[in-house]
């Protein structure tokens, strides 16, 4: 099974208007991906937003045109998507090549990750830096795949920036969260792989997202699990600190 999955297979004609038709469980944000078969039997990935009209609209259009900004600066490297297109520039939907492949979540679960790949993963990291762009949610293991011939495949690139747009300080932070999203997966899934110094690297520098509404009140519910239910004056602090800094978070956004 493939990791763009979960795709219906629709026509060439209808594809920009799947949204409509997909069904009502998913979260109205999510974008809907769909797969369709050309004549010649190349497949080809559909990603379109449910809303194109209002302000939902303009905002979609936006994440639609920055994702295909983004993948075709890098769309020559053979371990991103290719063959990228619009369907149209008033619709938020981009079209590229199908990949082939299985996230990495599901080959460590049957302990089948092929020798060397995360630390090729690393390496093509490096080369996408080195070609101007940053991913931005390496961490997040649905958007890291294991082709058919056992390499890595990186794709979504709706957090992708431009390294050139990047002041030298915050260039220097979003390359250091590339690695490190890396390395977090790395040391989850294959950890007796990982050398030394990069996992040494990874203790010093990675630091979990806390400031998030889900995160934050889960550690909320963990403090107070971890106290009995009594606020001690440890715990208000840690609660409150958390807060703010949610606060800060919202305020910057």
């Amino acid at each position: 099974m493939d990791g763009q999955s979960n795709c219906t297979t629709i026509s060439p004609a209808s594809w920009e208007l799947s949204a409509a038709s997909e069904s009502a469980e998913q979260k109205w944000y999510k974008p809907i991906l769909s797969v369709h078969s050309d004549a010649f039997g190349n497949k080809h990935v559909y990603k379109a937003f449910r809303f194109s009209r209002g302000l939902l609209g303009r905002y979609f259009l936006f994440l639609a045109s920055h994702e295909f900004n983004m993948l075709k600066r890098v769309e020559h490297l053979d371990f991103t998507p290719d063959q990228i297109s619009r369907g149209s520039d008033n619709l938020p939907t981009i079209k590229y090549r199908l990949i082939e492949g299985t996230p990495i979540k599901g080959i460590a679960g049957k302990n089948r990750i092929p020798e060397g790949f995360f630390s090729a993963l690393f390496n093509d990291v490096r080369v996408l830096h080195q070609n101007g762009v940053v991913h931005m949610d390496l961490g997040n293991s649905g958007n890291i795949l294991v082709s058919q011939e056992g390499r890595p495949i990186i794709i979504d690139f709706g957090s992708a920036v431009p390294l050139n747009r990047l002041p030298s300080g915050v260039r220097s932070w979003a390359l250091k969260k590339d690695l490190l999203g890396v390395l977090k997966l790395w040391q989850r899934f294959d950890s007796e792989s990982l050398p030394p110094s990069l996992l040494r690297y990874f203790h010093r520098n990675y630091r979990k997202n806390i400031y998030t509404p889900k995160r934050f009140f889960k550690a909320v519910r963990k403090q107070l699990n971890k106290n009995e239910a009594r606020l001690d004056g440890s715990g208000l602090t840690t609660v409150i600190s958390l807060f703010i800094g949610l606060l800060v978070l919202v305020s910057l956004a």
